[in-house]
Parts: C-alpha cells; sequence; structure tokens
C-alpha cells in the first residue's frame, strides 16, 4: 500500500510568478510495490513549467506522470514541481498513484524418491552353516519414499531358522539419502546351488529389484572301509588296515578316526601316529578336503580263542560318522598224540590182557569227532571194551563210537581187553582219525604171549 504522505505547496500563489510544491509518496507495506506510477492533473488556472524528475506528458488533458517503477518497503519518493498560476481563485491539484502488488507465490519443492535394494549373502557355505542374508534398502532420490515393504522369497531347500519361506519387512519411511539395512539368518535342508533376488515396494507405485546371489551348498561326505584277515590261528598278530575318504564336496575339518581295542585283544602297533587312550585308538587327520583320503593300520593279538571283533569309526564337523568293522576268527591248532600201552607184558596163553589207549590234545584247539578203531591179530580174542565212547566188536576190529570234541590239553582214554589165545609175539594195533587229521595216526603195542 502507497501512502500520499506529504503535498506541499505555498499558501498564497501569485498570478504569473513561478513556485514550487512538493509530493510525496511512501510505501507503508514491507513487500515491493511495482509498477508505481504517479499521475498529477492541473486546473486550466495552472501551466507547469518543469519538474524533479522530469515529468512525462499524461494520457488526459492537463494531466502528467511519472514512472516511479519498483519501490521498496517503506521507501519514499519525492516529486519536486514548477509551475505558475493563469488565473485568480482556487486552483486544485490532484494527485494518483497507482502501482501493482507482487503476485501472490506458493512454491512448491518438487521431489523424486527413488529406491535402489542390494543383497549380500555368502558364496559357499556347509550344509550345517547357518547363511546370513543382509538386505540394504536406500533412497538415493530426493524427497521422502513411505511405506516401503522389503520382501524376501527364499528357493525351495532354504528357510528362516523360524521355519518361514518368505522374509516381508516393513519400514516406514525413508528420508533422502538414508538407507537400512534388514539381516536375518537362513538355513538349507540340502546340498546345492540357490538363486535369488529381493524387492522393494513403496508408496507411489516406487520398487525395485536387488542384485541376484548364488549361494553355493556343499557337505563333506565321509566314507571308511576296513579290511583284515578273516581266520588267523592263535599267537599271530592281526593287522587291520582302515582306508577313510571324503567323498563329498565340502571339506571335512576336525577330522578323527577312532579304533575301539575289544577286550579279547590287546594292541601291538598303530601306525601313522595313532595314540591309545584307555580302550580307543586315535588319529587327528586335520580337514579331509574333497577326494581327499588317509589309510592307517592298527596290528592287535587276540587273547585266546574267539572272534576279535574290531570297529573303526570317523567324525568330522559338518558330516555325518562313518563307521566300519572287521570280524577276525582266531583258531586254534589241535595237535593229537596216541599212546597205547599193554599194562601186562609177558602174558600167559590163556590170561587176559588190558591194552590202554590215550589220545591227549597237545595243541591249542578242540579236537573234533575223535575216531579210534583197534585191529586185533588171530592169536588174541575180544573180551570188553571201556572207554568215553561206547566200543563194539566186529570181527577182529573193535571200533568205539566218535568222541565228539577234546579240549586243548586234555585226555581221554579207551580200554579194551582181550585173551591170548597162543603164544608169540602180537602185536595190537590202533587207528586213529579225527577232523584235522587227513590221514589216520596208527600206534602198535607189542605184547608177548607165552605157555
Amino acid at each position: 500500500m502507497l501512502s500520499l504522505s506529504k503535498k506541499n505547496a505555498p499558501q498564497e500563489i501569485q498570478v504569473g510568478k513561478p513556485f514550487d510544491y512538493i509530493i510525496k509518496v511512501t510505501n507503508i507495506t514491507d513487500e515491493k510495490l511495482q509498477d508505481v506510477e504517479i499521475t498529477e492533473t492541473f486546473s486550466h488556472k495552472y501551466k507547469i513549467r518543469n519538474s524533479l524528475p522530469k515529468f512525462q506528458k499524461g494520457s488526459g488533458e492537463g494531466t502528467v506522470k511519472w514512472v516511479v517503477g519498483d519501490l521498496d518497503p517503506h521507501a519514499m519518493k519525492e516529486i519536486r514541481v514548477n509551475g505558475i498560476a493563469l488565473e485568480t481563485g482556487e486552483m486544485p491539484f490532484c494527485t494518483d498513484v497507482t502501482y501493482n502488488l507482487p503476485p501472490l507465490c506458493l512454491i512448491a519443492n518438487v521431489v523424486e524418491p527413488k529406491l535402489t535394494i542390494t543383497k549380500r549373502a555368502p558364496a559357499e557355505v556347509l550344509l550345517c552353516d547357518t547363511i546370513p542374508i543382509a538386505l540394504v534398502v536406500s533412497n538415493t532420490g530426493t524427497g521422502v519414499a513411505r511405506n516401503i515393504q522389503v520382501r524376501e522369497s527364499l528357493p525351495e531347500g532354504l528357510k528362516t531358522m523360524d521355519g518361514k519361506s518368505d522374509v516381508v519387512q516393513g519400514i516406514d519411511m525413508l528420508r533422502a539419502g538414508e538407507s537400512r539395512e534388514i539381516a536375518f539368518t537362513a538355513k538349507a535342508n540340502r546340498t546345492g546351488k540357490f538363486n535369488n533376488i529381493a524387492t522393494v515396494e513403496a508408496e507411489g507405485g516406487l520398487q525395485a529389484e536387488s542384485n541376484s546371489t548364488t549361494t553355493l551348498v556343499k557337505q563333506p561326505v565321509l566314507t571308511i572301509t576296513k579290511k583284515a584277515p578273516e581266520r588267523i590261528y592263535t599267537g599271530r598278530d592281526i593287522t587291520y588296515t582302515i582306508g577313510v575318504s571324503n567323498t563329498g564336496d565340502g571339506p571335512a575339518a576336525s577330522a578323527i578316526l577312532e579304533d575301539t581295542i575289544p577286550g579279547n585283544a590287546t594292541l601291538v602297533n598303530a601306525s601313522q601316529g595313532g595314540t591309545l587312550s584307555g580302550s580307543t585308538v586315535t588319529w587327528n587327520f586335520g580337514t579331509l578336503l574333497p577326494r581327499d583320503s588317509r589309510k592307517v593300520s592298527v596290528t592287535l593279538q587276540g587273547r585266546g580263542l574267539g572272534k576279535v571283533t574290531n570297529t573303526a569309526t570317523v567324525k568330522a564337523e559338518c558330516a555325518s560318522p562313518a563307521s566300519a568293522t572287521a570280524i577276525t576268527d582266531v583258531i586254534g591248532v589241535a595237535a593229537i598224540l596216541l599212546e597205547v600201552v599193554d599194562i601186562t607184558d609177558p602174558i600167559e596163553v590163556g590170561g587176559n590182557e588190558t591194552y590202554e589207549i590215550t589220545v591227549t590234545n597237545q595243541g591249542s584247539d578242540y579236537s573234533t569227532n575223535i575216531r579210534i578203531n583197534c585191529v586185533l591179530e588171530d592169536t588174541m580174542q575180544y573180551i570188553s571194551s571201556d572207554g568215553p565212547t561206547k566200543g563194539t566188536s566186529i570181527g577182529k576190529n573193535v571200533t568205539f563210537e566218535s568222541l565228539v570234541s577234546l579240549a586243548p590239553k586234555a585226555t581221554a582214554t579207551w580200554k579194551v581187553v582181550v585173551k591170548a589165545l597162543s603164544p608169540g609175539d602180537v602185536r595190537f594195533k590202533v587207528e586213529m582219525i579225527e577232523d584235522c587229521l587227513k590221514r589216520p595216526v596208527v600206534e602198535t603195542e607189542a605184547t608177548n604171549f607165552y605157555e
């Protein structure tokens, strides 16, 4: 708003005598006024001579104007006018001021928020490992992004630790230049390669996809073999050869092989640095890389006869244990001693002679199915027989039923009683056979029959 704050002129003016008067215009607002123009209208009794600043001819009869332009807040413009009165009487001086207010402008800040999302996941893990996944959402545009929703749909075979396949996370808003990280952990239930992306959406149709990540899930697979003789004679060492391999595609860390010594055997030797603690021999292999293998051996000696069962187990991080067992039958050797003696020698014709047949197992294993057959000469007549098995006389042969078994160091005795029929140097013949003998053992006892 403008104020015509002052307009000064002489109180009396003489006809024909020049005089000055002053016009003062003030901007009483706090805004700049534009296009300020002052128009002065004179009576026909007045003639303007000049002004400071210089006037311009107005658009109407008897008018002049001053184009001020812009007038700053609270600024004042002064105009000095010089002229003469042409006649006596009242003489009006009318001033008119026009101006334009500046336009009322609303400044709107035009923004364009823009979302980006990046994803981080390990390139390779083992099946027993967890998979840390991080999603970073950023507003790289201008303005605020609101009602943001981040989604990760895990591929088949992956789930979060609480068993979910979809991860959805909301973010209220992101200002320009702000970022937010969303982290979670997944677990694989199988080996293989897992590819995936994450997405983000926000108010106003904003959306973006992350980079694709690939995580290869591997697993070590342990295998073990164990070889040993199926049968060995007592007193001899038993050597077990153990082979361990990693047939999987992941490293088997902290691999340990444990071999348990059975109660009926003692350790003789362990190869490749195996150490004995209690009844267990242990080898520390460190890390077995894929397709890596180790071979060791353990030597035992059985305590007595019987089956020696030896089991070894290999273990490692993130791998299922693997075991192998080998059984060795520790056997003895049956060594049979056959002895035949006559109780009385010489013996008179008509008397009875007793032959004592003794079988001793001198070996380390049971002797089985011992069969005794006695052959009489013509000068002998069968009277009776006795022993652990029943004897039968057929002609000049006395045959005893089979003795099923004879323990090591044990003795069995049979007796045959014959009658001396005629004098002479006679022979009592005994034949023995058993399972471990390929041919009979023959023993003869000489007796002198006399008259």
